[in-house]
């Protein structure tokens, strides 16, 4: 049963027939029941899900950097709710999840100049290694400007496995950053590593943004496990 609670033109709570109210964020809303489907299972059906499934688990690891960017402002939504919508509107090319084409926020800083990115393995730790040039010129690009970073790992057999992400630990003046991954025994031959990294404004001022643009992403295959 549906309980209206603020007369016949405000929003209700419950199941009313074949429509359910309720409300997220002060904002009331109604949807249908979910129609019974003969057969859940067929190939586009389980296509769609599995994408719309990995890019939420990769925008839910990034949620903390997702609240910093401008999706943070979208209507009505949250940061993840619009960080997984344009994902899936933007990357998914051939019915699979087009990892290159992944966006972790939108530019309102100049860009990092001659950004380098180089995965590195010396036997026992792996890391992703980034050089840049420091531009600031305190007009469109900032000293303390925070450069951000996301590394994205997918197993051999395509899988989302993990999310790292890293802003805190250097500023566009300081032109080098090393971001830990973890031990490469720990690697299987064929896993893919995807990073991407931008720059935003240092987080300490909330009306700031950080953000990392799909363009800057470097890719790395793991060759084998040691």
């Amino acid at each position: 049963m549906g309980i209206i609670k603020q007369g016949i033109l405000g929003g209700f709570s419950g199941k009313v027939g074949k429509v359910v109210g309720g409300a997220w964020k002060g904002i009331d809303y109604m949807r249908s029941l979910a129609t019974s489907v003969a057969n859940p299972k067929t190939k586009p059906q389980v296509t769609v899900r599995t994408n719309f499934s990995t890019i939420a688990k990769i925008m839910a690891s990034a949620n903390m950097l997702l609240k910093k960017s401008n999706w943070r402002m979208a209507k009505k939504q949250s940061a993840f709710n619009a960080a997984v919508r344009i994902n899936y509107d933007n990357a998914i090319v051939n019915d699979v999840v087009d990892m290159e084409k992944l966006s972790f926020g939108e530019f309102s800083r100049k860009e990092l100049t001659n950004l380098r990115t180089v995965f590195e393995n010396d036997g026992i730790n792996f890391s992703l290694k980034l050089n840049w040039v420091n531009d600031a010129d305190d007009i469109v690009s900032f000293a303390d400007d925070m450069v951000a970073v996301v590394i994205v790992r997918i197993t051999a057999e395509g899988k989302f496995e993990e999310t790292i992400v890293s802003c805190n630990d250097a500023k566009r003046e300081d032109e080098e950053l090393h971001v830990p991954i973890g031990l490469v025994e720990s690697f299987a031959t064929g896993d893919t590593f995807y990073a991407y990294a931008g720059t935003g404004h240092n987080p300490k001022k909330p009306k700031e943004i950080i953000n990392i643009p799909a363009k800057n992403v470097v890719k790395y295959r793991a060759q084998k496990t040691i």
